[in-house]
């Protein structure tokens, strides 16, 4: 287990001054690399090593939102690793350890130059310390959606969308879901996968459809191929 404590910012939150989703998915990223510069496999060494983790899938719940000011704690629990593969638990408390976020997750280690996973080493794992998994279920970690979908925006990816990896940042598709998901919801739970990678000057697709009290959000290519699916629903 790792863990950072911080302190939720008036530039994280939304007008509600409660934290966005993509503020939430800020803070569990910033808790997985943190983890990663501790134990000494950091952003750095990844880099000059043309090797890098990157998350596929997210499932998250969420009990209630930070708000502005708020003190948080952020845990990752690697619990799962095999090959170029591995899992992370996360959570977000208070300080008086009241549940605001709950989150499950998988990673694949990447060869950056051939754009292939790549097998993640015994010493890696050892470093990040594999726990038990999880007993919180969040059921299966891919979208089933049958509803109709259709496109309500198309954007060209610029340099400002950009990352250390030469793709479109997780982070920014997150954005552009959140924004076709206005005057929806509310939601308290997420699904999320990342399918491929979008690049500078590449034209997205943003598409958005509902079926039985769910909403899916898609960003394609120009061909419906995703980059990114998102499913939002409401639990209780």
């Amino acid at each position: 287990m790792y863990e950072m404590k911080t302190r939720v910012g008036f530039s994280q939150v939304d007008e509600k001054l409660e934290l966005p989703l993509s503020g939430i998915i800020n803070q569990l990223q910033d808790c997985a690399t943190f983890h990663s510069q501790d134990t000494g496999y950091t952003a750095q060494w990844l880099v000059a090593q043309r090797r890098g983790w990157f998350v596929t899938d997210w499932q998250i719940r969420i009990h209630k939102r930070p708000v502005m000011g708020e003190n948080v704690t952020v845990r990752t629990y690697p619990y799962k690793a095999r090959g170029a593969l591995a899992s992370r638990y996360f959570t977000i408390t208070d300080w008086d350890e009241a549940p605001f976020i709950t989150a499950n997750s998988l990673w694949v280690y990447m060869d950056l130059d051939r754009s292939a996973p790549t097998r993640a080493s015994d010493e890696m794992f050892r470093a990040y310390g594999i726990g038990a998994a999880p007993t919180e279920d969040f059921g299966g970690r891919k979208i089933h959606f049958d509803g109709e979908v259709s496109t309500v925006d198309q954007i060209k990816v610029d340099e400002t969308m950009i990352d250390s990896n030469g793709h479109v940042n997780n982070g920014k598709y997150i954005i552009l879901a959140e924004g076709l998901l206005l005057g929806k919801g509310p939601f308290d739970f997420y699904r999320i996968e990342y399918k491929d990678q979008a690049r500078n000057g590449d034209n997205l697709l943003l598409r958005r459809g509902e079926q039985e009290g769910r909403t899916l959000v898609e960003i394609t290519d120009t061909d419906f191929q995703p980059f990114m699916r998102l499913e939002a629903l409401k639990e209780a």
